[in-house]
């Protein structure tokens, strides 16, 4: 596979903010088989202790 593109700020600051969000989209990894164990593990562990912490609390009122 090809390593991705590395863009300057130069290069994106001539596009337009469409084409800067499909750049940033395109980053995106949306298949969790592809993502490292290790992070996947991490971000388990941080949303169950951030899910405890905030469990009994009231959501903000919008």
């Amino acid at each position: 596979m090809a390593e991705p593109k590395i863009w300057t700020a130069a290069e994106l600051e001539q596009m337009s903010p469409n084409e800067r969000d499909a750049i940033v989209r395109a980053g995106f990894e949306t298949d969790l088989t592809k993502v490292s164990p290790d992070l996947l593990e991490r971000t388990r562990r941080k949303i169950a202790a951030h899910i405890a912490a905030n469990e009994d609390t009231q959501p903000a009122p919008r």
